[in-house]
């Protein structure tokens, strides 16, 4: 599959036209065919100094339309009007419309038939960055080499509504690998108890936290950290509140519901405010279930519970640990 942007006619009523084509005809319109004697069929076998000027600045401009074939798509920049785009997968090969042209007009004899037709605005959230800068005008004719980013567009357009989508969407989302191969080097860097020091560590540097409590190999009734927090006007009135986390270091998908176990006894042994599970692992159905059971026995005593997994585990310690990775020194 190749992509193909063709730009905007100058006048509106040939802007009115490509429209009209796409929307009712599913035909799509390239221009430098003011001339009936321009088909690009008829072109390709002449040599150069056999076309006049006309056929010349036609075979110039539009010759790489006998690069699209069937199943590539065609994008009509600022079409139907400026900032939207219009696009069609083409369903056959190029041909040339003669005679008259609705509305006595002389030029777009070079079509496509297209189907699937979709309009959407470039500047998009859901539109990948690198694909809305490709969307901008370049020239008659230009390829869009950005077929990944197009195709999962299409995808994500039929699913999804733009107001579920951040601005930072795209970067996030490629980030994650990332996140996830952070996620990785932590629990095999921290086997065992290291991991609760290292997070414990990183909870220090947290605004507002007053003290953190490891409990080193003697566990505190499910508690691995016990983290000590104001809450409010932290200066004047210092209320200060309980977290009691539970640590496990896990590779690949967490199954093991003991945990969310541990961090209930945790909560109730130490009249926790809140309570938080941290796994290196992957989030399971059956971890949610247990967690999710939890959550529901905590409503009635107001007691907050949250898990961080895989990914979330990187951009938490990234968020408030960086310190700790960047202050490495090389020592020769």
């Amino acid at each position: 599959m190749a992509i193909y942007a063709f730009q905007r006619p100058t006048s509106d009523d040939y802007l009115l036209f490509v429209k009209e084509s796409l929307e009712k005809e599913r035909i799509s319109r390239f221009f430098y065919s003011y001339q009936p004697d321009t088909d690009l069929n008829m072109l390709k076998d002449m040599k150069w100094d056999d076309m006049n000027e006309g056929q010349q600045d036609s075979w110039r401009h539009a010759r790489r339309l006998l690069d699209i074939k069937q199943g590539d798509w065609i994008i009509h920049i600022n079409v139907p009007e400026y900032g939207k785009v219009t696009a069609g997968r083409v369903t056959g090969e190029y041909f040339f419309q003669g005679g008259e042209l609705p509305g006595n007009r002389t030029d777009g004899r070079y079509c496509f038939h297209v189907a699937d037709v979709i309009t959407f605005d470039r500047n998009d959230s859901r539109v990948h960055p690198l694909l809305s800068a490709k969307l901008k005008l370049r020239g008659a004719l230009w390829g869009v080499y950005c077929e990944k980013e197009f195709t999962d567009l299409l995808d994500t357009l039929k699913d999804t509504d733009i107001k579920s989508f951040p601005e930072h969407y795209h970067l996030q989302k490629e980030l994650t690998p990332a996140f996830e191969e952070f996620t990785r080097i932590i629990h095999k860097n921290n086997p065992n108890k290291q991991l609760e020091r290292f997070l414990a560590e990183v909870f220090r540097r947290i605004p507002n936290v007053v003290e953190v409590r490891e409990n080193g190999y003697g566990a505190d009734h499910g508690a691995d950290l016990i983290v000590y927090y104001n809450d409010g006007l932290s200066y004047i009135f210092p209320a200060e509140k309980t977290l009691v986390v539970q640590v496990k270091s896990y590779d690949g998908d967490h199954t093991d519901t003991w945990a969310v176990q541990q961090l209930e006894d945790a909560i109730n042994f130490n009249d926790a405010d809140a309570g938080l599970l941290i796994t290196t692992g992957n989030r399971t159905e059956k971890l949610e279930e247990a967690f999710s059971d939890l959550a529901k026995k905590m409503e009635s005593s107001k007691v907050s519970v949250r898990m961080m997994a895989d990914v979330e585990v990187a951009q938490f310690i990234l968020r408030y640990g960086a310190e700790l990775l960047l202050s490495l020194e090389n020592k020769k």
